[in-house]
């Protein structure tokens, strides 16, 4: 682990953290920004800033609320997003055809 991410990681534990965290649960009236489903324990506070030495900065406006397989796939797709933004669409043509599919189906 490099000193960077000892800082985050000690960060985290802090006070200042923990009421931003419990600030932004409720911002987000305990919702995934993304999926629109209910928050579960251990759900994550994403940054959307990824330059770690920025992640004290607290600006609400730069964090959004996830569940952790949300928030695993959005820095997923985003090393893919950055290259070749055209594969949102990609996905989403796949997404259609799928849900034709099954939806036939049932």
């Amino acid at each position: 682990m490099n000193e960077i991410q000892k800082l985050k990681r000690k960060f985290r534990q802090s006070k200042e953290w923990k009421s931003f965290r419990g600030l932004m649960k409720k911002k987000a009236g305990n919702i995934d920004a993304i999926t629109l489903k209910p928050l579960r324990k251990g759900f994550q506070v994403h940054h959307q800033n990824l330059d770690e030495t920025k992640y004290n900065e607290l600006i609400p406006e730069h964090f959004i609320c996830v569940n952790n397989l949300t928030h695993k796939f959005i820095h997923w797709l985003y090393v893919y997003y950055v290259k070749d933004p055209a594969i949102i669409d990609r996905i989403k043509s796949e997404m259609i055809k799928m849900a034709e599919i099954n939806l036939h189906n049932q």
